[in-house]
């Protein structure tokens, strides 16, 4: 029994040494040895959109001059510092920054994914992101996305994110029911929205103005708008109508 015993402590000895040299050689302390290689850029929902490449994010990385990180020792690297350089571009949602073994960083990076376009009457231009924040346009990529324009975007363009006022989260939450269904994804072009919130809505397809009214009932008023494109717009046809109102409650007014 003793025997086995001391067999089975000599063994237990063997194996902690073998697991304490193994969190040794990959703790990061050990990463000093080696040098950055290279760089891996993998950036998400790029199908989707545009606005960011490899060469933007390495142009990131390599903000600070002198700083080229290529070749210098992996454990003098903040992974921090580089991911906020990286999320320091206002089209990178979130990033992430960690190191392989062999020898690379390897970066994660996940766009921020426009929603609608704002074109106030000054000619300024931003894009409002999926979370409501105001993004730059970009010379590089053009989402297409719904328009929004008139003089309540004057009042959207002063706001860092959308979120932050009650009747701006409604629009939001207009335009977010737009592109939620591929039908009014493909309709609906444009949302002109005057001083005091009241929107017309322009269509892909014909030539009618939509009197939306406020950005209020919005389920109830696509509801009627889609009775006049399943039952009205097939017998009457494209061109009868110039405007069509869907302000008034249980009403579609045709003109």
């Amino acid at each position: 029994m003793k025997k086995r015993e001391t067999i089975f402590r000599v063994l237990g000895i063997v194996a902690g040494v073998v697991t304490l040299v193994l969190l040794v050689s990959f703790s990061p302390k050990n990463f000093m040895g080696y040098r950055v290689e290279d760089i891996d850029v993998e950036i998400e929902n790029a199908f989707e959109n545009f606005f960011i490449d490899e060469e933007d994010v390495l142009e990131l990385i390599m903000s600070n001059e002198g700083d080229s990180i290529l070749g210098d020792a992996m454990g003098r690297v903040s992974l921090k510092e580089v991911e906020s350089r990286i999320e320091s571009h206002s089209f990178v949602k979130n990033a992430e920054v960690y190191r392989d073994l062999k020898g690379h960083l390897v970066v994660k990076a996940i766009q921020n994914k426009p929603v609608a376009r704002l074109v106030s009457p000054r000619g300024q231009n931003a894009y409002i992101g999926e979370s409501g924040e105001l993004l730059p346009v970009s010379l590089k990529y053009t989402a297409r996305v719904p328009v929004i324009t008139g003089r309540y975007v004057d009042a959207l363009m002063e706001m860092s994110n959308v979120q932050d006022d009650e009747y701006a989260m409604k629009v939001k939450a207009l335009v977010d029911f737009i592109l939620a269904e591929e039908f009014w994804r493909m309709q609906v072009a444009q949302l002109d929205i005057d001083s005091e919130g009241n929107i017309n809505m322009y269509t892909q397809i014909g030539d009618q103005t939509i009197e939306f009214g406020k950005a209020t009932d919005v389920e109830k008023k696509f509801k009627k708008l889609k009775i006049f494109y399943k039952q009205i717009m097939p017998t009457k046809g494209w061109n009868t109508y110039d405007r069509v109102n869907l302000a008034y409650k249980d009403q579609i007014i045709c003109e």
